[in-house]
């Protein structure tokens, strides 16, 4: 079976990204959300939070700012990309399965005109409702965000005072007004989650296509019981995989798992060329060239989306 995260292998669109600057305008308050969200999956390792909850804690903006159902479903239409060949790519799989983290108005737009299967991150804004005040408190915590220091891994000590105030903010702050059920309610499918959906299939070899972090417990678990591949990932999803697919078009995804799936890994020793760009296994090559290497390819193709974890 074909298992397969969507952004990154099959979409050049960050939808929360779009959606951070689309109803924020701020790259620096979807980064700081972004790096907040690594620093609770692999320092914190925060009880009951995977990685992807960025969408968690971005839904209570997008609630507090008023936007709608519709208003995503319109975004999702208007910053929708494909990574270059992917539609008629996929078509050329059988029957794969996408597991995304993004929210269900993108995959409605990008995934569901190609009549794909796909899993993704449940999020009605119109279900929850805020005070005025709160709304206000919310909406002007997105200049503080944006302005607080990078966090960074290992953390230094501007870190931590980031991360004493987020912390303070989410889940002491927000998790006791009405604002905590959007967090309680949101679960991202990321991290483990994307897991869970794989293991309802009890698939006997998978083979699972990711890029980020988000896709790092699936590609794990396809890497010790099927065959995992990273295309154009990063450190979290390299250092998870058998294969590196390294391209610019899609079909070099399909290239890759139809040959998996009749040949396991036997066909490829080293590295081979495949349609827009090459292969390499993980394990035979100095793995910070290969992360470069990879990792510029991702950022050429998804701008700043692409540094994103």
């Amino acid at each position: 079976m074909i298992f397969t995260d969507w952004e990154g292998p099959w979409v050049l669109t960050d939808f929360a990204y779009e959606c951070a600057m689309a109803f924020f305008n701020s790259y620096e308050f979807f980064e700081r959300l972004s790096q907040y969200d690594d620093y609770l999956v692999l320092v914190e390792k925060k009880e009951d939070y995977d990685a992807g909850d960025t969408l968690r804690l971005l839904a209570v903006f997008l609630v507090a700012n008023d936007v709608s159902n519709e208003e995503l479903k319109d975004l999702a239409e208007k910053v929708l990309k494909y990574t270059p060949d992917a539609e008629e790519a996929i078509k050329e799989l059988k029957n794969p399965i996408v597991i995304s983290t993004s929210y269900e108005q993108f995959l409605e737009v990008s995934a569901g005109p190609l009549g794909l299967k796909y899993y993704c991150t449940s999020f009605k804004p119109e279900n929850y409702n805020l005070s005025q005040s709160l709304k206000k408190e919310i909406v002007e915590a997105v200049e503080i965000i944006a302005n607080l220091p990078e966090i960074r891994i290992p953390p230094d000590e501007e870190t931590l005072s980031a991360i004493n105030w987020l912390n303070n903010f989410f889940w002491n702050r927000l998790a006791k007004t009405e604002a905590g059920r959007i967090l309680d309610e949101v679960k991202a499918v990321g991290g483990k989650r994307k897991l869970e959906v794989i293991l309802k299939y009890k698939p006997k070899k998978p083979v699972v296509i990711g890029d980020s972090i988000s896709d790092k417990d699936m590609l794990s678990y396809a890497k010790e019981k099927g065959i995992a591949i990273s295309f154009n990932g990063n450190e979290f999803a390299l250092e998870n995989s058998n294969l590196a697919i390294i391209a610019e078009s899609a079909y070099a995804e399909v290239e890759v798992v139809k040959r998996c799936l009749s040949e396991g890994l036997d066909w490829i020793e080293v590295c081979e060329d495949v349609r827009g760009g090459k292969v390499c296994r993980v394990d035979k090559l100095d793995f910070d060239e290969l992360l470069k290497e990879s990792k510029a390819m991702r950022a050429r193709l998804r701008g700043l989306a692409g540094y994103l974890s």
